[in-house]
């Protein structure tokens, strides 16, 4: 009713609806987003959203600059399981390529139409949700894509899982904990882009770059890098991490073991393994989400992999 209220923050809070628009530059990443959601469209139990927006990746080859939009309807069921369709359209264009580019990515550079649906279902008993000590998670996502005037027919499946241990509580209450996490992904039913397919490395496995867990591309040139990813449609990973307090409830240490493989198709072949210790940083003027400070080191690694000692990022729970 007036701006005092707006800016007391005592506007637009009724009925929860959620709305934000999200201008994000950076050195190798630009995100610009709209989004709006109603947790309980017209009074019922679904949940209806959508967003909006354009990014534009610079990765070492290429650039990838994406349009996309999303609409959602979920519902969930009980304390525990949650349910999402998603309908997806998406326009992918390539640029700023260079000559040691493979084939594969040449091939995909667009501007490609990408329309999808998708189903994932969810059960979640973390507790607390954000720096949990005990539950797990476990969600299966299906997508489909080749709707209406989509360039490539094909289904991609994602299972994860992740479950976390009290091991120990000392007498001030601090938790060490038992962090496990299990991943596979699919692609199958026809032939997708590289920009859709599986990759490994960076936070997604530490030790190794980002991305250069994958199957290689075929030169374009003669003479040009044979190493470059170009992604696979088979994922498996498996990683552990021990989590203990050292001061107070602000600085914590973890031990982890990372390993899995991505490859054309199903199996266990070239699969990588690498340990690493680090600290996590619980600053609330932050986030909720402590700061991650990894150091990691390859134990088994293919040739054409690319290390990576230190990593930083965001602890997210799953």
């Amino acid at each position: 009713e007036s701006w005092q209220e707006f800016w007391q923050r005592k506007a637009f809070v009724g009925a929860g609806q959620q709305f934000s628009i999200a201008l994000q530059p950076g050195d190798e990443m630009f995100n610009y987003e709209m989004s709006l959601t109603d947790p309980r469209f017209l009074d019922t139990d679904y949940s209806v959203g959508g967003n909006v927006g354009w990014r534009r990746r610079d990765y070492q080859d290429y650039t990838q600059e994406t349009f996309y939009s999303r609409v959602r309807v979920g519902r969930r069921f009980g304390d525990s399981w949650f349910a999402n369709m998603t309908l997806s359209s998406r326009r992918i264009r390539l640029t700023e390529i260079d000559l040691d580019v493979p084939i594969e990515v040449f091939d995909d550079r667009g501007p490609s139409t990408i329309n999808s649906i998708g189903i994932s279902i969810s059960r979640s008993t973390l507790a607390p949700f954000i720096n949990p000590s005990e539950g797990s998670r476990i969600s299966l996502t299906v997508d489909q894509f080749g709707l209406l005037s989509s360039d490539y027919t094909f289904t991609k499946a994602f299972l994860r899982y992740t479950s976390y241990f009290t091991v120990r509580r000392d007498f001030l209450g601090r938790t060490s904990t038992l962090r496990l996490d299990g991943r596979l992904g699919h692609i199958m039913g026809g032939t997708s882009p590289t920009f859709e397919k599986y990759y490994l490395g960076g936070r997604a496995f530490r030790g190794f770059e980002f991305r250069t867990i994958s199957p290689k591309g075929t030169p374009r040139v003669v003479g040009g890098d044979p190493n470059v990813p170009i992604g696979g449609d088979w994922e498996s990973f498996l990683g552990a991490q021990y989590e203990f307090p050292l001061v107070s409830r602000f600085l914590s240490m973890v031990v982890f073991l990372d390993s899995g493989t991505v490859l054309d198709t199903p199996g266990f072949d070239e699969y990588r393994v690498s340990i690493g210790t680090g600290i996590r940083m619980h600053i609330p003027q932050l986030g909720p989400a402590p700061l991650a400070f990894d150091f990691a080191i390859p134990v088994v690694m293919q040739d054409s992999d690319e290390k990576k000692t230190f990593s930083f990022s965001v602890q997210l729970p799953f």
